[in-house]
Formats: C-alpha cells, sequence, structure tokens
C-alpha cells in the first residue's frame, strides 16, 4: 500500500516547482501590465524579463515584451517577442500592428508588406485599418507612390476620419511635392485635433521645404511649447536656424541637444556645422566621426529608408575623404529600388543554387544570339515552369513549335500543361509525341504517370508493355507496371512486375516501398512494416520511406508512431519538398489538435509561401480554428494557384463553400468545369453553390443532371436533400436523405440524416444513432454526434458515458477530452473535469478552448490566480471569442479588478449572439454598475 503513495508523493514533488514557476510568472505580468499602464517602461521591461526567466512560453508577457520594447525604441527586441507571441499562438489582431511598426523600424519593409503574417486579411476593421497606414508608409519609403494612396484610403474607409490617415497623406503628397495637396491633409488633421504634436510638425516642415522659414520656427515654437523635449521639433528648429545663420542661443542648444540625446546622429552633424562655423576644423571632423560610429554598426537595411540618415553618414565619410565608405550611402539615397541584383553564372547552376530568376536573364540573353537552340529553349521553359510561369513556359513552346517540329519541344509542352492542371490538354499533346517519336521515353514515361494519376490503369499497362517494348523494359518501367496492375486490383501481377524489377536491381528503393504498400494493402502489415524498418536504417533520410511507414502506421490504427514518422520526415526533407509537411497537418488535424497543425502549417507556409497544397492545408487549419475570414482570402490564393487542374478546383471550390464563400466556390467550380465538363463531384457542388446564391433553377437543373449521372452516388441524393431543405421541405429533404444512406450506408450519410432528425424528433435521432452504434460500435464520429446531441439537450449524465466510450476508442482525442471536461464541470464533478481537462491540455497546451475550460474549472473551484494567468493567455489567442471574455471578466471581477473586468464584458457583450452565457455576463455587468 505504501508504494502508491510514495509515487504519488514524488509525482507531487516533482510538479511542485513548475506550478510555483507559472504563479510566479503570472504575479510578474501582473506587475509589469501596471507598470506599462503608468509609463515605466524600464520597469515594466524588468519584471516582464523576470516573468520570462520563470516561464519561456507564457503568451502574455511575451506580447506585452514586444509593446513595451515598442514603445522603447527598440524594435528588435519588439520584432523578436511578438514573433514569439505568434508562435504561441496569440491572436493576429494583438500582435500584426505592433509587429508591422517593429519591421518597418528595422527597415524590413518588402519583408513586412509580403510576411503572411502582416497581411490585413483576416483582421477586425480597425487593426486592417491601422496596418494599412503602416503599409502605406512602407510603400511611401518604396517608391510605390499609387499603392501607398491606395492603402490610406482604404485605411480611411475602415477608420473613418483620423489624425493619423490625414497625416499620412500628407507626408506622401510632400514627398510628391504636391504641397497644396499635402497642406490639405495637414489641415483636415489639426481640424480633428487642433494641439496634435504630430499634425504640427507636419505643418512645420511643410512650411520649412516650402522656404517659409518664419512660419516653420513659429510652429515648431509652438510644438516645443506644448512638449519641450519633443527630439524631433529641436533638431528641425536648430538645422534651421543654422540654415538662416542665427547662432544666437544656437549653441546652447545644440550643447543641451549632445546631452539629452548623445546617441543621435543628427546632433552630432549639427555640432560638426557648429564647429565648421567657427572655423574649428579638427572639432568638426571629430563631430563627422562620431556621426559614421553612430550610424556605420547599424545594418544598412535598418536604415535604407531614412534618407536623413543616409545623406548625413554619406556626407560626413565623403568629409572625411572616405569615400568608398561614402559611396553606399549616397547611392542609397538616391535609389529608388535597391534590389536589383546582377550575376554572371551559367544558368544550370543558377537553378541548382535557387536563383531561378538570374539564370531565367542569362538564358534569354543567350538565346537572342542562337534562337534555334531547342535545348536552351526547353531549359529556359523549365526556369518558368519552376517559378510557378506555367503559362509562360507554354506560351515559349507553343511559339517555338508554331517555326518548327521538335519531339523535344513537344514533350516539354506536355509536362508544363501537366503542371498547370490541364490533364486533358497534356494527355493529347504527350500521346501525339510518343506516337510520333517512340524514342521519347521521358514523354512515355509522363504520359504513363498521367494515366496513372486519373486511373487509367489499362492504358498504362499497354503504354508499358507494347509501347516501350518488353525488351527494352528496364527495373524503372517494370515499376510502372505492377503500379498499374495494383490499381487495376491484380495484386498478383503487381507483386511479380515488382519481384522482376528487383531482381533487375535491388537498390530500387521505390519500387520496395510500392511493394510494402501492397503488402500492407492485402493486410500483410507486419511484413510491410519490416520491410520498410530496413530501408530507414539504410538511409534515414528518405522521406518517401518516412511517409509510407507514417501511412502504414496509420492503418494500424497508430496514430501517435505515425506523427512521429512525419516529424521526422519534415525534418529530413530538403527545401522545396513539402508532402511529409502537408501529411503532418492533415494527421494532426484529424487527431484534433488544432494549434499543432497550425504550428506545422505555418512552417510550411514559411518554406513554400505559395505552393498549392500549403494553402489548401493552411486554409484547413484555419477552418478548424474557426478563422473563416482568413481561410477565404487563402482558398482564393489557391484557386489562383490551382490554374485549370479540375481535381484541385474541386477541392477547393468544396472548402470555399464550408467557409461561406459560395461565390468564389461557383467560380473555382466553374473553371473546373471548363477544364472537365463531365467532372461529376464538380457539377454537384457547383449547384450547391448555386443553391447558396439562390439560383434555385439553375441549382435544381444541375443536381438533377448529377442525379441522372450518378443515381446510386450518396452524393447526389444529399444534393437534393439540400434543394429541399433550401425550398423549406424538410420532410422531402429527409426522403432523400434515407435513400443517401440506402445507397450508400456510410458515417457521413447517417450523421447527415441524424442531424435533420434531431430537429424534427430528438428521440427518434437519439433511437436511429444508438441503432447504428449498436452496428458499428466503434464508429467514433457517431459516438461524437450522440454525446453532442445529449450534451445540447441538457442531458449531461447521458452525454458523459458516450464521451467516455469515444475516449476509449480515441484517447488522444482533444476535443472529446475537452467536451467530457465541460460535461462533467456541468455535473459538479470538479475534481473529475480537473483530471479530464488536464489531460487535454497534455495532449494540445496551446489549444484555445482547453486552456478556456481549463481556466473555468479552476474558477469553479476557487483558484482565481491560476485562472486568470490562463485566460489572459486564452484571451490574446482569440479576442474575439466571447465566452472566454466573459471568464475572464468575471476572474477579474472576483479578484477585484473590476474596471478591467468590465472592459472585458463590454467586448463580450458586444456579440451577445455568439456568448452562451449572456444571461450570467449582463447580470455581471449589472453588478458591477
Amino acid at each position: 500500500m505504501l508504494r502508491p503513495l510514495l509515487a504519488a508523493l514524488l509525482l507531487a514533488t516533482v510538479s511542485l516547482p513548475a506550478a510555483a514557476q507559472a504563479s510566479q510568472a503570472g504575479r510578474y505580468f501582473e506587475d509589469a501590465l501596471k507598470r506599462f499602464e503608468a509609463k515605466d517602461l524600464d520597469g515594466a521591461t524588468i519584471q516582464l524579463k523576470n516573468a520570462l526567466q520563470q516561464d519561456r512560453n507564457h503568451l502574455p508577457a511575451q506580447l506585452l515584451m514586444g509593446k513595451v520594447a515598442l514603445a522603447n525604441s527598440d524594435p528588435q527586441r519588439a520584432e523578436v517577442a511578438l514573433g514569439e507571441a505568434l508562435r504561441l499562438g496569440a491572436n493576429r489582431n494583438e500582435v500584426v500592428v505592433p509587429l508591422a511598426q517593429a519591421m518597418l523600424q528595422l527597415g524590413r519593409h518588402q519583408l513586412m508588406l509580403e510576411d503572411p503574417r502582416t497581411q490585413p486579411t483576416g483582421l477586425s476593421d480597425a487593426n486592417q485599418g491601422r496596418l494599412l497606414l503602416v503599409r502605406a508608409a512602407a510603400h511611401t519609403d518604396l517608391g510605390e507612390d499609387a499603392l501607398a494612396i491606395s492603402s490610406i484610403e482604404k485605411a480611411r474607409a475602415l477608420l473613418g476620419p483620423t489624425v493619423e490617415g490625414w497625416l499620412a497623406e500628407a507626408g506622401l503628397r510632400m514627398r510628391q511635392r504636391q504641397y497644396d495637396q499635402a497642406e490639405r491633409a495637414v489641415e483636415r488633421a489639426l481640424a480633428l485635433a487642433p494641439n496634435d504634436l504630430d499634425a504640427l510638425h507636419q505643418k512645420a516642415a511643410l512650411a520649412h521645404v516650402q522656404g517659409q522659414f518664419d512660419t516653420a520656427l513659429a510652429l515648431y515654437e509652438r510644438v516645443l511649447k506644448l512638449a519641450p523635449q519633443q527630439l524631433e521639433a529641436r533638431v528641425a528648429r536648430a538645422g534651421l536656424l543654422l540654415d538662416l545663420q542665427r547662432f544666437e542661443g544656437l549653441q546652447t542648444e545644440v550643447n543641451a541637444l549632445q546631452q539629452a540625446f548623445p546617441k543621435d546622429p543628427r546632433v552630432a552633424y549639427l555640432r560638426a556645422q557648429m564647429a565648421d562655423q567657427r572655423g574649428e576644423r579638427a572639432e568638426s571632423l571629430a563631430a563627422l566621426r562620431s556621426v559614421t560610429e553612430l550610424v556605420d554598426p547599424v545594418p544598412f537595411d535598418v536604415i535604407r529608408f531614412r534618407p536623413q540618415v543616409l545623406m548625413l553618414n554619406g556626407l560626413a565619410h565623403f568629409a572625411l575623404g572616405e569615400l568608398a565608405k561614402a559611396k553606399p550611402y549616397l547611392e542609397g539615397l538616391h535609389r529608388q529600388n535597391p534590389r536589383s541584383p546582377t550575376v554572371k553564372l551559367q544558368a544550370q547552376i543558377l537553378f541548382e543554387e535557387g536563383q531561378v530568376e538570374n539564370g531565367i536573364v542569362l538564358l534569354e540573353q543567350y538565346l537572342r544570339l542562337q534562337p534555334q537552340d531547342s535545348q536552351a529553349l526547353a531549359l529556359l521553359a523549365s526556369g518558368h515552369t519552376a517559378q510557378g510561369r506555367h503559362a509562360k513556359a507554354i506560351s515559349l513552346m507553343e511559339e517555338a513549335l508554331r517555326t518548327r517540329e521538335n519531339d523535344e519541344l513537344r514533350g516539354v509542352l506536355g509536362l508544363s500543361l501537366l503542371r498547370t492542371g490541364q490533364a486533358r490538354q497534356a494527355q493529347g499533346v504527350l500521346e501525339a509525341t510518343v506516337k510520333r517519336n517512340p524514342r521519347q521515353v521521358q514523354a512515355g514515361i509522363s504520359l504513363a504517370m498521367l494515366y496513372l494519376r486519373t486511373q487509367q490503369y489499362a492504358q498504362a499497362e499497354k503504354l508499358v508493355q507494347g509501347l516501350l517494348g518488353p525488351r527494352s523494359l528496364r527495373p524503372t518501367h517494370l515499376h510502372l507496371l505492377g503500379m498499374a496492375r495494383a490499381g487495376k486490383g491484380d495484386a498478383k501481377g503487381a507483386s511479380e512486375a515488382f519481384t522482376e524489377a528487383l531482381k533487375l536491381d535491388p537498390s530500387l528503393v521505390p519500387v520496395q516501398i510500392s511493394l510494402a504498400r501492397l503488402e500492407a494493402q492485402q493486410g500483410q502489415l507486419q511484413p510491410a512494416l519490416q520491410r520498410l524498418r530496413n530501408l530507414h536504417e539504410r538511409d534515414n533520410k528518405n522521406v518517401d520511406v518516412m511517409l509510407e511507414l507514417a501511412g502504414i502506421q496509420l492503418r494500424a490504427n497508430n496514430a501517435s508512431e505515425a506523427e512521429r514518422w512525419l516529424e521526422r520526415a519534415v525534418a529530413a526533407a530538403p527545401q522545396k519538398e513539402w508532402r511529409p509537411d502537408v501529411a503532418l497537418v492533415e494527421l494532426r488535424l484529424q487527431r484534433g489538435l488544432r494549434d499543432e497543425a497550425l504550428t506545422a502549417a505555418n512552417a510550411l507556409m514559411s518554406k513554400a509561401p505559395e505552393e498549392l497544397a500549403a494553402l489548401v492545408v493552411l486554409a484547413k487549419v484555419q477552418m478548424a480554428r474557426q478563422e473563416l475570414a482568413t481561410a477565404r482570402s487563402v482558398l482564393v490564393r489557391a484557386a489562383r494557384r490551382a490554374g485549370f487542374d479540375a481535381n484541385a478546383l474541386a477541392e477547393i471550390g468544396g472548402l470555399q463553400l464550408q467557409v461561406g464563400d459560395a461565390e468564389g466556390a461557383r467560380y473555382s467550380l466553374e473553371k473546373a468545369l471548363q477544364t472537365q465538363p463531365g467532372h461529376v463531384l464538380a457539377q454537384g457542388l457547383q449547384a450547391s453553390a448555386l443553391l447558396r446564391l439562390g439560383r434555385l433553377p439553375e441549382a435544381q437543373r444541375l443536381a438533377e443532371k448529377v442525379l441522372a449521372a450518378a443515381p446510386k452516388a450518396a452524393t447526389s441524393h444529399l444534393l437534393m436533400a439540400d434543394l429541399a431543405m433550401a425550398e423549406r421541405q424538410p420532410d422531402r429533404a429527409l426522403v432523400h436523405l434515407r435513400r443517401a444512406h440506402e445507397v450508400q450506408p456510410s458515417t457521413a450519410t447517417a450523421i447527415r440524416l441524424l442531424d435533420l432528425l434531431s430537429s424534427k424528433d430528438a428521440a427518434a435521432a437519439t433511437r436511429f444513432a444508438e441503432d447504428w452504434l449498436r452496428r458499428q460500435p466503434s464508429d467514433a464520429h457517431m459516438l461524437r454526434a450522440l454525446a453532442s446531441l445529449h450534451a445540447r439537450r441538457q442531458q449531461f449524465e447521458a452525454a458523459r458515458p458516450v464521451f467516455e466510450s469515444l475516449l476509449r476508442l480515441r484517447p488522444q482525442d482533444v476535443a472529446a477530452h475537452n467536451d467530457l471536461a465541460n460535461v462533467l464541470l456541468k455535473l459538479g464533478k470538479l475534481d473529475a473535469a480537473a483530471q479530464t481537462a488536464e489531460r487535454a491540455r497534455r495532449l494540445a497546451p496551446q489549444s484555445v478552448e482547453v486552456i478556456d475550460t481549463q481556466a473555468w474549472i479552476h474558477f469553479h473551484r476557487n483558484e482565481t490566480e491560476q485562472a486568470l494567468t490562463l485566460l489572459r493567455d486564452a484571451r490574446l489567442r482569440a479576442p474575439d471569442n466571447s465566452e472566454i471574455r466573459y471568464h475572464l471578466a468575471a476572474v477579474l471581477a472576483k479578484r477585484g479588478q473590476k474596471a478591467e473586468a468590465r472592459q472585458e464584458l463590454d467586448a463580450a457583450l458586444q456579440a451577445p449572439g455568439s456568448l452562451e452565457s449572456a444571461k450570467e455576463a449582463q447580470a455581471l455587468r449589472a453588478a458591477l454598475n
């Protein structure tokens, strides 16, 4: 009896320091927050460092550190901290604007404009507007004036009239020397805030550049009356007085500036100019040296958009006789775009190094001299294809083929068409190429693989056997033959082909993988796993082997082991290999690990920001996290990248329907049907899109066409059920749902039927689900649906055992653990609820729903410190979640922090329809009043 007790005591002893650290981190954070609000930036920084020393992953501390660092003119620390906050799961609305400001201060303008993290899509209107103003500043510095003014106008449309919006335009107009328009913009800003320091300073600067020196001086004086220590106004006034040769009192002012701002190069340059006026050459040179010592260590990127600093350092180096050092600063001052590279390497090497654009330039120069070089032209087309410019590659090939017939060029054209998803056109070109010249082996193999991809297995088998000829069969051809036979269901013939290929070359890993896959399909899991493990031992970097191991582990219901193999594959994969990343995201979504899936998706996007597969899985993650606006934007990009790939467009169209973008889905599916008019899935989805757009007659015609083409497909009847529901005929919809379930009984059809039944007769729905589960006791989806049905009906005692059955089947299901924890909380089983929530948290430590549940259980156990720490974290991850904000308000109110509690309650009650606890929140708000 003592041993279990001893183990429990040891576990408690081990866990106490971590809990104590978390608690201490929370206390440091609360103190830092108070200091920040009191503008004690240094004190806040110290306390935040203390908090992060206790808990590096303390999300609120990382976010506040970013804001404090930005306010304290430390953009580098701000960028790091804000990036960490995003990594830890902070909602973009909380982070994006300060992150963009930090990147702008660091001179990372183009990176900020292109970075997926700092895009306006998916933000609230207010944050979109603020971010657009930051982006306008970046466009202005880059000389992209049209984009800058467009961003400013969009920001004003979102924010309404603001000082910041008008001043952004004033700065741009000044740069364009459109002084009248700049003045009008400044006056609009001052009409909103007559004593705004930035607006007054802008007006002074405008007078200054137009030669209205007395007006400018008066305005600088007005700014300094309101804010005597305003650096910009003091430096500008001193510079103007120097230009006007008004030296009285100027030396005193420059000395004071030097004492107050010793690290500002402008002040050092003013000192040099004053010394030069007095004829003190040595002192002037020393001051100029101070300028260079201050600016030179700063990375050029940080200052390349600060013309004043570039000019000062260029002039300082020039005056010191350091012409080579002056040159980059003076060039940077006048360059509109400093990012134009010039390289003299051969195209092939450039392609290998990833510098494809430089290789394209080199090839274009060469082809102007040697236009008949087919190989160079084919290489140029492959370069454009590598850059995603498939249309350009196709255009090059078609243009060349108009002047001469060339099988190599025609083969490249077929491959280019294939890469754009134009499978039908590609098939025609490749078939013609192979027919004209059977020796075009690459075209023949590409055609065989196209047949396999489009499930034309008989054609693939015939091509490999006949066109390439049995005598010329090499191991790779036998591999294709085996895959064709496997696709036809000829397992014996496939095995013979794979075995024959391995006799010719036992080292062929792809053939070994295909053989393992065939074994697994026949239920021989252990031989398949052993074959793959042997391959992995020989080459532990082979991504294909690890992907197949993951697939077979999934087939064996070992999701954790499958995930480990995928993580290894991601780590081993080369730069442009993202299949493991996609598979890892998909698996984590299947397991309900939404935050972990987002981490994997973001890592993939950093490697392949415009890759179709990356965009699609990112959208799926955002959908799982209910970030539907962001998902819609990503799917639009995916549809553009899909070209005319009918299958890809059908998938994207289906996802667009799920996120509520019916018009986007209609457009994607229309493109799919232009390429492949008989694509049944695309037709069905298009009917659904038309249905949602209210175009019922068109939807009806298309749905009937789908039903006629596939009368025994469940999807056809599901579509008819949707039409019936749109026409408010639930009984007719029920008939179609029952028919769908009859022709193709599946979990999907059963759950659709359950959903409609539950709205008409909850008891009948329950009986239907229980009957299905008697026959399919391992159907996790139906268990979840039944448990949720009980929970919605407040039948928590009935819901509990169903959730427990689901967890016995899927012990790593985060959502099921979380739902069960909430059910136990409703039943008043606080200890059991806490234990269940802790299990969910161990599985998904960054899940906002899990964090909220755990915090709410702490609150009901009167553990308000732990609840506050967790809810501050959850609130930053999901600021639009009204339930979390209500929970945070309840905790703050209980701790006596009533002002902040009122703010959170007001935010929660702004969207009462989405607040399950609206009555409780309103009662709390009344009590706080």
